[in-house]
Parts: C-alpha cells; structure tokens; sequence
C-alpha cells in the first residue's frame, strides 16, 4: 500500500469522527473540564446546584423562580417536580406544601400551584429576588407578599401579577388543576438585567467524598400521618423520595413527577425548624427560618450531625458538622425538609434492612 492511499484513508476515517463530535457539542457535559481543548480549563457551574456545563453562565442568566406548590393527596403526581434544583417541604395546616426552586431548568408546565403562606418571606429572601410563583391567599398573606415585593425581597409572579403564564387543566378539580409556565413567567416578569441567585450551599469538589456515617437511607416524621422517607440509591447517586399518607400507603408511596420519574435528590437537608403563628392566619404555622438549630445532613450515602445558622433572610443557612467545619454537598439537586423542632427524625444503617427492604417493594 502507497504512502498516499495511507493517507487518503487515515482522512476518511477522521473526518467522520471529527463531524460527530461537533454535532455534539452543543450538548451539556456532565464533566467538569472543558474537552474541547488541550489544557485542563474548569467549566462554569449553575449556582444552586454546583453542576457544571459549557453553557451555564448564558443560560443561568436570570432569576431563581420559586413555585409553591400543592403536596395534597389530591395533587400528586406533581408535573415538574423532579427538575427543581431546590426544594423546601414546610409544615401548612395538617399537611406539608412543597416551595420549589427553578433555576438550571425550566419546565413546562409546573405544578399544581398553590398558595403562599407567612413562611415564604422570610424563606426565599435569600435568593437575590426571585420571581415568585403563587396563586390565592387570604388578604394578610397578599399584603405581606406585596410588602416584600415592595422591598425588593422577590418579585410577585403569582396568578393575578401574571395570568398569561397561567392555565388550569381539565385533568383535575380546583384548587389542584393551576399550573405555571416558567419560561414565560421570566418573559413577563423577570426584571430586566436581573442575572443568577447567589449559591445556597457550598459542593464538594469532583471526586471528593462526604465525610459521615454510612446511611440506607431516613425517615421524617412531620405529624398528622404525613412521614417522608428516602432510601439511598448508589446507581443513581441520589436519594429516593417516598411519602406515607391518608391515600398513600407503603406500597404507593413513591413520589413520582407525571413524566414518570421517581423524585431522587443528590441531597437531603433535614432542619430542624421552631414554627410559629403566621400573622396573616391563627390555624396556620410560620416556620421561623432565620436563627439557628439541629439538622442532619444525607449526601453521598452518608449522614452527618450538623446545626445551621441563618443570621438574617438575605443570607443562606450555613451548615456544619460537629466540629464546627462547613459541610459541603454534592454536586446536584437538594430537598431541604423543615419539621419541627424535636420531630422524629431516623436514620437507617445497614442493620435496618426491614426498613430497606420494604422501600424497594414500594418502588415502581
């Protein structure tokens, strides 16, 4: 063979492969270095999630939108559920109700929107004004959303401020049936020059390890039969979400986003929370989200003891373990649960294979 056929056929062999590659490109990368050149060159990261990808300093490059949601036997499924890169479950009246932060993505549609209560205030204020996604409310809870609007803790993207974004679906009754359309909620409301949050948590770096006891998985006791419990998932990197309650026994507990995919967070953030009375309402509880308490910390398979400190609403709470050092997650998605102060809360190692076992029947 010729020295020229040589080359002729090494030519047709990489420009193929060269075209392959460029077509994807455009593709996020689950890595973060950067391959596309030959010097390592770390990729940027989405604030509330510490996931890396090309593109993510142009498309994170807007507000945070917090949707409260409804976590009623009558709304579950919930449809975008699983795509929230945080999401906060509080105590309401008898049952919990979810508050969930889009940012890296954003579905459409998302919901059942629900509601905003006294707690979100102070909750979301450290989110560098987000658009917040909401509908209904006694005239209390309106004044003091419009009263942090004005300010400039969030910014109202609730049905009445944003009814185009808005439309309620014949699958199901009212209240349960109002969903949001997130990306045309930031074309109507988004102020104009308003870039990303500010990060909520610190995140390991790439092949670091979390430092704690190894855990199966936990369960969150938050009263009125409502319990919450997540069973590490190693091939997933991620804890999956169950949820006993009135209409949802073990076998039925899985919490599922409509799209078909089981709820399974990279973290779980248990803080244990005092609540008070809301100000607006005498039958609805107030999580008091700004001081300090216990919480446990579920990331990479293991728990640590920790407390958070929050010492006002435009700041995050800040984790650390029991010998005072700052706790950082993994890269990914966070449920942040906020029972109240002295809850049952339990942690499960591999002696608690019961617990484990019954779980795993449970999932779909």
């Amino acid at each position: 063979m010729t020295r020229r056929l040589v080359l002729l056929l090494m030519a047709a062999i990489t420009v193929p492969t060269l075209l392959l590659a460029a077509c994807g490109s455009s593709k996020k990368s689950a890595s973060p270095v950067d391959s596309t050149t030959s010097t390592t060159k770390l990729l940027p990261t989405f604030p509330l999630t510490g996931l890396p990808a090309a593109d993510a300093a142009e498309m994170g490059d807007h507000p945070a939108i917090v949707v409260k949601m409804d976590n009623s036997p009558d709304a579950r499924p919930q449809t975008g559920i699983e795509r929230a890169d945080v999401v906060y479950e509080l105590l309401v009246e008898g049952i919990t109700r979810f508050a969930l932060v889009f940012h890296s993505e954003l579905p459409e549609p998302v919901g059942p929107v629900r509601s905003a209560r006294s707690s979100d205030i102070d909750l979301v204020s450290d989110l560098s004004k987000p658009l917040f996604a909401w509908s209904g409310g006694n005239p209390g809870v309106t004044g003091e959303v419009a009263a942090a609007a004005a300010k400039g803790l969030l910014t109202d993207a609730s049905y009445s401020a944003a009814f185009d974004a808005y439309f309620r679906s014949n699958d199901r009754i009212a209240p349960h049936n109002l969903y949001a359309n997130l990306p045309k909620l930031l074309e109507l409301k988004a102020p104009q020059g308003q870039g990303a949050p500010k990060p909520l948590f610190a995140f390991r770096k790439p092949g670091a390890s979390a430092s704690g006891v190894p855990a199966l998985g936990l369960s969150v006791d938050f009263g009125g039969g409502t319990v919450i419990d997540y069973r590490w998932d190693s091939a997933r990197g991620g804890w999956r979400r169950f949820q006993i309650d009135a209409r949802h026994g073990r076998a039925e507990s899985a919490t599922m986003d409509v799209a078909g995919g089981q709820v399974t967070p990279a973290n779980v953030v248990v803080m244990f929370t005092q609540y008070g009375q809301s100000p607006s309402d005498s039958r609805s509880p107030m999580a008091l989200t700004v001081g300090s308490g216990r919480a446990l910390v579920y990331t990479d398979g293991q728990a640590i003891e920790a407390t958070w400190t929050r010492p006002d609403a435009l700041s995050p709470a800040v984790l650390r373990d029991a010998s005072g050092a700052g706790i950082d997650l993994t890269a990914g998605r966070t449920w942040v649960e906020l029972p109240r102060t002295g809850s049952n809360v339990t942690t499960y190692g591999t002696a608690d294979m019961t617990f484990i076992d019954q779980l795993l029947a449970a999932q779909r």
